[in-house]
């Protein structure tokens, strides 16, 4: 899941800070309840960086936390970043989300500001920073980059999203197409109550 962190999202919206919610104009409030339930970092071993962690808690009351520390050998600038969604419902076939499949530099990524990236981004901006509080992102990029027992609440995510299952691919990579991390979280997407509210 976003991502970031960062990771099941269909509907992009104009995202303005509010007392409310950072989705203007909406509550806090979600009408499904979202889970991610698998949390890979794939296609190991990496040539340039080392992974010490990566796991996942699940719990009973269907919440579940992921862990995650990495470490980059050698410095690099400029440094890209991939994404993409794939979707499942009642078909047993990953589909990907249409619109949803970027790829990027992530130097510029974080140095522009909120009014110069479309509302996507700005959904996985802010996800990163929360699973990363203690990182500035700064290029070059190296060093070691941690989160412990992240959870992805349903707050983090729009305020309509189809109930399903999900998979957020997430790779980043040196200029010349050298994977340094990659990551696969599975998650799902579940209405609140008898009466499908997120379908929006």
């Amino acid at each position: 899941m976003l991502f970031v962190l960062t990771l099941i999202v269909c509907v992009a919206l104009s995202s303005v800070s509010t007392t409310t919610s950072w989705y203007s104009g909406f509550l806090d409030y979600r009408p499904f309840t979202v889970r991610t339930t698998k949390f890979l970092c794939t296609g190991q071993p990496y040539k340039y960086s080392r992974v010490d962690k990566c796991s996942i808690k699940l719990y009973r009351n269907g919440s579940s936390s992921l862990s995650f520390r990495g470490t980059v050998l050698k410095p690099f600038k400029p440094v890209y970043g991939t994404i993409k969604i794939w979707y499942k419902s009642n078909v047993n076939v990953w589909r990907p989300m249409l619109g949803i499949d970027d790829r990027g530099d992530i130097c510029e990524f974080f140095n522009k500001n909120d009014q110069q990236l479309n509302p996507m981004h700005r959904l996985y901006r802010r996800s990163l920073s929360l699973m990363f509080p203690n990182s500035t992102f700064q290029c070059p990029y190296q060093g070691t980059f941690e989160f412990k027992d992240f959870i992805f609440t349903d707050s983090m995510f729009p305020p309509f999203v189809p109930v399903g299952s999900y998979r957020n691919d997430m790779t980043i990579l040196t200029a010349n197409n050298v994977t340094v991390f990659a990551f696969a979280f599975y998650g799902t997407v579940r209405a609140k109550g008898a009466v499908d509210l997120s379908m929006g």
